[in-house]
């Protein structure tokens, strides 16, 4: 079945080089071209991030598959041909391709978010500080020198403010970096 959000979601593409799965679903929220799918809401976030990735990996096929990249943080039409890209995950492509998958279930939808979380966590969660490196990062983050999590937590929340992707000031590297600092710093958390 061909998505409809297929054109609007190549219009957008075109009038922003780097896009993310919340960008795009704001931006079709803002246009109209998706409204509520479900009043469970995160059903409802389910359904409209499948539509969008449904949308995306069709509209991949039909242009050249290394000119569309395709990952929740970063989705950018190519002007040409990348030969650096990354392969894709077909598992991911061949899930969001299945129309079935579009009615899954709560428990199942919950079980997809853990799992996605523990794997986000597992990859951006470094080995254990030493002494120095937590003393240094406890400096660079300009925390006392025995924080609590409640602590920890604000100046995180600052942080992210600060530097997330979609703030005029932001940098998705550096929201990444701090995002890892801030796994590390909870262990040392008094």
């Amino acid at each position: 079945m061909l998505n409809p959000l297929i054109d609007k979601i190549f219009e957008l593409l075109l009038t922003k080089q780097v896009w993310q799965v919340h960008t795009l679903a704001t931006a079709l929220l803002n246009s109209k071209a998706i409204n509520s799918l479900d009043n469970n809401p995160e059903r409802d976030l389910f359904k409209r991030n499948f539509l969008i990735m449904n949308a995306l990996y069709q509209l991949q096929d039909q242009v050249h598959p290394k000119s569309l990249l395709i990952s929740t943080l970063h989705i950018e039409l190519l002007d040409k041909e990348n030969n650096n890209q990354l392969e894709a995950n077909n598992n991911l492509k061949t899930y969001y391709l299945e129309w079935k998958n579009y009615d899954t279930s709560t428990q199942d939808i919950n079980a997809l978010l853990n799992s996605f979380w523990e794997q986000f966590k597992r990859e951006n969660t470094t080995a254990i500080l030493t002494n120095e490196s937590i003393e240094n990062l406890t400096q660079q983050w300009q925390l006392k020198k025995e924080f609590s999590h409640k602590e920890l937590q604000k100046r995180w929340r600052q942080l992210a403010l600060k530097y997330h992707p979609d703030k005029p000031s932001g940098c998705e590297e550096k929201f990444k970096q701090i995002k890892i600092e801030y796994e590390q710093l909870k262990t040392a958390a008094h």
